[in-house]
């Protein structure tokens, strides 16, 4: 694989190029993040309708057939599936079970608890349990 960085003002609008054996779902999604425009949802908060920055959403969760974006101090509601938040999200984004994403780097630590199950905790000391079926990819994903 080779990267190539050149830094160049000039240029009518940045560009990146990425030599490969073999195109990975990893290098899709990083493609897809930097082909992407959006650096964040539009969500609505009453009667308001906000864009908030992917960097501040620590999770997305489904409670009630509704879907809620949390950040550190605030909830918002997105008026669409779970599945069409996904599309949108860039990397830093993992699906723990069917009704929550959370960013990984709002992860404050994770905690064992009965059963082998593991919660994660996120910085707003939210606890938020991992489907048995995603504890593999998120150690992969945190390098543990």
């Amino acid at each position: 694989m080779k990267i190539k960085f050149n830094i160049d003002s000039q240029l009518p609008e940045e560009r990146a190029e990425f030599w490969l054996h073999k195109m990975t779902d990893k290098m899709q999604r990083i493609a897809k993040d930097l082909s992407s425009d959006s650096d964040s949802l539009w969500c609505y908060q009453e009667d308001n309708v906000i864009p908030v920055s992917f960097d501040q959403i620590m999770l997305i969760e489904v409670v009630a057939d509704k879907t809620y974006v949390y950040t550190l101090a605030e909830q918002f509601e997105y008026k669409e599936r779970l599945y069409k938040v996904k599309e949108q999200l860039p990397y830093d984004f993992f699906t723990v079970s069917r009704s929550s994403i959370i960013n990984y780097h709002q992860i404050d630590h994770l905690e064992m608890v009965e059963g082998g199950n593991i919660d994660v905790i996120l910085k707003n000391e939210r606890r938020v349990q991992i489907s048995r079926r995603r504890i593999k990819d998120l150690k992969a994903r945190l390098g543990l």
